[in-house]
């Protein structure tokens, strides 16, 4: 029981739950804390939780969480519902008191608590305990929307994250393009000029046979009249040795 109102600790839970977005592994090495039984719902009352819209980008397919990292979501849950203690008696101590006599009272076991409820507290009853639980319950939905809140914040900033890189990927893998182009091209025209060399080189028997064969015509032309010329001198030069004396 409380005996004084207890001081808002809202900024260090609240830092503390967002804190699992940051590095959830991180809650498998942390001391868990001392774990205090959750208020019990009325029998009467049934609780809906109400989540935060959530961004369509949530895969279906995600896995569920280790039964670990649950159990110390909910002694976190607990912690807060314990620092959020009301003064005197109310629906956080009836809970204590019934939870202690079993995990799944019975009728009897509630009308036992109730009877020791009413020694505590003259003043409790079924409107004042049902009242004070949507307190707590009002408080833990507070929690778990600030808690979902982190994760979704965390989400868009990966979002963001993912989008800046597939942004950046996506540029590198046009620019690749790009020069994959330019390459191919290159390639094209090398490919292109090297046929037109291989033609040109096939063909070049051909472009010179015909000067080769006119160079050799005018050697062997200019041996048959050097001949001829010579030849004229030689029987010049025979006939003075002949003739002349």
């Amino acid at each position: 029981m409380a005996e004084e109102p207890q001081k808002s600790k809202m900024g260090g839970w609240l830092r503390d739950l967002a804190g699992i977005f940051v590095v959830i592994d991180e809650t498998k090495t942390e001391e868990k804390p001392a774990s205090t039984p959750a208020p019990a719902q009325p029998a009467t009352s049934t609780s809906k939780t109400t989540a935060p819209a959530t961004s369509t980008s949530t895969l279906a397919s995600t896995p569920p969480a280790s039964s670990d990292f649950v159990d110390d979501l909910r002694n976190r849950f607990r912690k807060i519902l314990e620092e959020k203690n009301q003064p005197g008696f109310d629906f956080y101590e009836f809970s204590l008191m019934l939870l202690r006599t079993s995990t799944n009272p019975s009728v009897e076991h509630f009308k036992t608590a109730y009877e020791g409820a009413k020694l505590l507290n003259p003043n409790c009853n079924q409107q004042f305990l049902l009242e004070s639980a949507n307190f707590y319950k009002s408080e833990l939905q507070k929690a778990f929307e600030a808690t979902v809140s982190a994760g979704e914040q965390k989400k868009a900033a990966l979002n963001v994250e993912k989008s800046n890189e597939q942004k950046q990927l996506n540029n590198e893998v046009a620019n690749i393009e790009q020069q994959l182009g330019k390459l191919k091209q290159q390639i094209a025209d090398l490919e292109k000029a090297q046929a037109e060399k291989l033609t040109a080189l096939n063909g070049i028997e051909g472009k010179f046979n015909d000067k080769f064969v006119e160079i050799e015509q005018k050697i062997q032309a200019t041996v048959t009249a050097k001949e001829g010329v010579a030849n004229e001198i030689s029987l010049i030069e025979n006939g003075i040795k002949q003739y002349i004396s």
